[in-house]
């Protein structure tokens, strides 16, 4: 497993959060990037900041509101999908190691929608479905750098490390943890999966380190969509957790740089991941730009 991912400095980036399992988000997703390459001549990259896996299996009749719009588990499927799509596009389709992911491959099995979401899926899956999910897991980046100044972790900016280098170094095995709760305070995989918010003084740090202007992350939820924290730090929500009007993924310009989040702009960079759904403030209809 590549610890960093540097992305090019050309071309198009399409950026998707945290999908849980849904099925139908990452369909959309991919309709989406498969439109970006026709439009930028092929010129175009797909990343998903972690958590593909482990949503909810709830029958419609119990949905809670607070979960958003209705779907139902497919964590193995869009794991498999992400697979064969990024054997599709070599080179163009990536992902980020989110906290549920590496509980497969060493870190602390996740307690969301089960009381072991790890122990559920691999049963789900069987001996050789696991085996092949894990495959996939251990392919994943813990973090991805681009010259544009963009960041992205799956988690809040808050790891303390003074280079890349602390990142690539980095121990996924788990094997340093005498209980589960030992990964909340470790100093660079316990922050990059598992942090909500990062400080100013914290992210600029982060940023510095990583040669970045801007993080950008998942992990939490934002009903509205996306959550900007100063200059420096945007959580987005693509999909987990949210109806579909506001759903928001971003579409990046990889020969750009960005001085901040505040470059980022409604319409633009901000989309809709359901277009006809979205309310004005997300620029209702408009596709990638």
């Amino acid at each position: 497993m590549a610890r960093v991912l540097r992305l090019p400095d050309h071309g198009r980036l399409l950026v998707c959060t945290d999908l849980q399992g849904c099925m139908r988000d990452y369909v959309r997703m991919v309709e989406v990037f498969e439109e970006a390459l026709l439009q930028y001549q092929g010129d175009a990259h797909l990343i998903f900041t972690g958590d593909l896996i482990h949503g909810p299996h709830i029958d419609p009749e119990d949905w809670p509101d607070f979960l958003g719009e209705y779907y139902r588990d497919a964590s193995g499927e869009v794991m498999i999908a992400y697979a064969g799509l990024a054997a599709r596009y070599p080179g163009r389709v990536h992902a980020l190691l989110g906290n549920h992911e590496h509980g497969h491959i060493g870190g602390p099995h996740t307690a969301k929608f089960a009381a072991d979401e790890v122990a559920l899926l691999e049963q789900i899956l069987g001996p050789s479905g696991t085996a092949r999910m894990r495959g996939i897991i251990h392919t994943f980046a813990l973090a991805a750098v681009s010259k544009c100044g963009a960041v992205f972790t799956h988690g809040a900016p808050a790891a303390q490390i003074e280079s890349v280098a602390d990142l690539e170094a980095a121990d996924l095995s788990g094997s340093q943890y005498a209980s589960p709760l030992d990964v909340l305070d470790t100093p660079v995989v316990g922050k990059v999966l598992w942090a909500r918010q990062a400080s100013q003084v914290e992210a600029r740090r982060f940023l510095r380190a990583c040669g970045g202007t801007m993080a950008i992350y998942g992990h939490d939820v934002v009903p509205e969509g996306y959550e900007t924290v100063g200059d420096e730090q945007i959580c987005v929500s693509t999909s987990f957790g949210l109806f579909d009007a506001n759903k928001v993924y971003l579409s990046l310009d990889l020969a750009n740089r960005y001085k901040g989040v505040r470059d980022l702009r409604i319409g633009h960079e901000i989309l809709p991941l359901y277009p006809s759904k979205a309310p004005a403030r997300l620029g209702g209809r408009l596709q990638v730009s």
